[in-house]
């Protein structure tokens, strides 16, 4: 049993020995054991899930760590020119199919070049989150 399973077992524990004390508290609210045993309880179960759930915990994924780091920017001159690019330079970028490179360069021949990397909204399929997604890989002009 792994860290993970241990701490949702010491969870699964707490929340039994809540459920116990508080039956016993019911029977008999007098102040004393029943309710010691519950608050006790309560701390466990409440400490073993924090430590589980907690930022970088074992219950937390680490995908979502991944995503929040900002992709390294390219050196300026290294990104694709969308003016001067053919279909198969723009399907070397990620996220960029046949299609979608065929509608960039018909985007561009039909007209006219893309004055900023922004312009690539003209093109069908190609939303504003989809190009500042591209912004660092591309340029116009």
């Amino acid at each position: 049993m792994g860290m993970r399973g241990l701490i949702h077992f010491a969870a699964a524990l707490g929340l039994a020995a809540i459920a116990i004390a508080f039956g016993r508290w019911l029977r008999d609210p007098a102040p004393g054991g029943p309710l010691l045993v519950l608050a006790a309880a309560a701390l466990v179960c409440a400490l073993a899930l924090r430590r589980l759930y907690r930022t970088g915990g074992p219950g937390r994924r680490v995908v979502a760590a991944r995503v929040a780091e900002p992709e390294p920017e390219p050196p300026a001159d290294a990104r694709l020119d969308l003016n001067r690019a053919g279909v198969d330079e723009l399907r070397r970028l990620p996220g960029i199919g046949p299609v979608g490179a065929g509608r960039i360069v018909e985007e561009r021949e039909l007209h006219g070049p893309y004055r900023s990397v922004g312009d690539l909204v003209r093109v069908a399929g190609f939303g504003p989150s989809r190009v500042r997604g591209l912004g660092n890989r591309v340029r116009a002009g």
